[in-house]
């Protein structure tokens, strides 16, 4: 009876040794399994971004000074063109000047050859007649004149007084003559205007100052004569106008 209980023990002990080993063994292959698997983790903390800057100190120096070189070639060209403009049109201004005074000069001279041929055509005045058309010193200047020009200097003579054109412009000459700097040097005996014509017979009492005055008053806006003719000695001057 006591072999059997000691039997039947043993027995159970294997059972439960076997039985714990096994559970043991499964328990290790587990632990194993977890361990060569493990489970992942989500970092809690933000990436940082890191911008690489290819561009040295150096580098930037240069792209630097290269904007401003082409900023300034820029303003170079920007000037010469300028430059460039300004000088054409002086340019142009100098040639248009010159062709305005080489017209000027043609106009004078073609004016000149007109007057001229004129001079050749006949006349049917006496110089008696052209003689006692003004008074002392200034009717032997008038026996000088011939074809045309002698023809309009007697017929201004023989026409009636003009007393709108003629009156406003001998008073306009002779205002002018008398108020000039150089209105003093001279001394204005008549002044008479028929439209298309004045007659002017001076006295110069300096040289070259009836000359100055003649240059200034063609330049005043009322003044609308084309054509000068006259003559004279030392001291008187007879003037002739015509538009």
């Amino acid at each position: 009876m006591n072999v059997v209980k000691a039997m039947g023990l043993i027995v159970i002990g294997l059972i439960l040794g076997y039985g714990s080993a096994l559970l043991n063994q499964s328990t290790l292959d587990e632990i194993r399994l977890n361990k060569e698997i493990p489970t992942p983790q989500v970092s809690k903390q933000v990436p940082k971004i890191q911008i690489k800057n290819d561009i040295t100190p150096s580098q930037s120096d240069k792209l630097i000074e290269k904007s401003v070189k082409q900023n300034n070639i820029k303003k170079v060209l920007s000037t010469n063109h300028e430059a460039m403009l300004k000088q054409d049109h002086q340019d142009l201004s100098e040639k248009y000047q010159a062709l305005e005074r080489k017209y000027n000069q043609s106009r004078s001279k073609i004016s000149s050859l007109k007057h001229q041929l004129s001079e050749f055509d006949g006349s049917e005045v006496t110089d008696e007649e052209m003689a006692g058309l003004t008074p002392e010193p200034f009717k032997d200047f008038l026996s000088s004149f011939r074809g045309k020009t002698r023809n309009n200097i007697y017929d201004f003579h023989k026409k009636e007084q003009n007393l709108d054109w003629g009156y406003n412009t001998e008073n306009n000459i002779s205002d002018f003559v008398q108020t000039h700097y150089e209105g003093t040097s001279v001394e204005l005996i008549s002044v008479i205007c028929k439209q298309p014509h004045c007659e002017i017979l001076v006295t110069e009492k300096q040289d070259g100052a009836w000359g100055k005055i003649m240059k200034d008053i063609s330049m005043q806006p009322w003044w609308k004569f084309s054509s000068t003719t006259s003559s004279s000695n030392n001291v008187y001057i007879y003037i002739f106008l015509s538009q």
